[in-house]
């Protein structure tokens, strides 16, 4: 194979808005493109990893031994996921961890992009319509691997008490047959009209 340049080795350490999910998804679209591809390691870490690599006469080959690769560490946290990168080998490793790095780190200042931190204030606010019908289990914790409570719809009376990072914890429902537990921000609007009880 044909390598250029001497191996380089660097390591990123950053808290971001989007979830694990979405890392990694983003990760797939914007780094593992030819002769990059993505492999999935767990549920909270992938490789982004040159499989093909120029040879002598300009051909392309499968590498057995990839040298070149980029590895994905999340960490769910109270303020976000930090993500931990490394990337080893050839420049072009470098290159595209850092572009990566570039649109996580940006995306929640940017109004144009998903990542983008949404502030919910305390008080009335609604579901996202497209849980219309199935409804959203609240998570008991701000975190992705607590347990989930009942679901409510977008037509439920909801509440927002206090916002953690990308969490905000409210109150479901009314009277004794309300129930607190935590939403992720972006799922939630503020509703300057309360919804009444009951949900269609």
């Amino acid at each position: 194979m044909l390598y250029l340049g001497r191996p380089q080795s660097h390591r990123w350490v950053a808290t971001v808005f989007a979830s694990p999910r979405e890392i990694f998804a983003t990760a797939e679209q914007v780094s593992a493109l030819p002769p990059f591809s993505f492999r999935v390691v767990d549920d909270r870490t992938a490789e982004v990893v040159q499989e093909l690599a120029n040879g002598f006469f300009g051909q392309w080959t499968r590498v057995k031994r990839p040298r070149t690769r980029i590895r994905i560490s999340c960490r769910p946290s109270v303020q976000g996921t930090e993500v931990t990168m490394t990337s080893e080998g050839q420049r072009s490793a470098t290159i595209r961890a850092v572009n990566l790095l570039r649109i996580l780190t940006r995306g929640e200042r940017d109004r144009a992009t998903v990542y983008r931190y949404r502030r919910i204030s305390p008080g009335p606010c609604t579901l996202v319509q497209s849980w219309a019908g199935t409804g959203y289990p609240l998570f008991l914790g701000p975190d992705y691997s607590s347990g989930r409570g009942l679901p409510v719809l977008p037509a439920s009376p909801l509440t927002a008490l206090e916002q953690v990072g990308r969490w905000v914890h409210v109150r479901a429902g009314l009277g004794d047959q309300a129930q607190a537990g935590w939403i992720e921000a972006d799922q939630l609007v503020s509703d300057p009209v309360p919804a009444r009880q009951g949900a269609a």
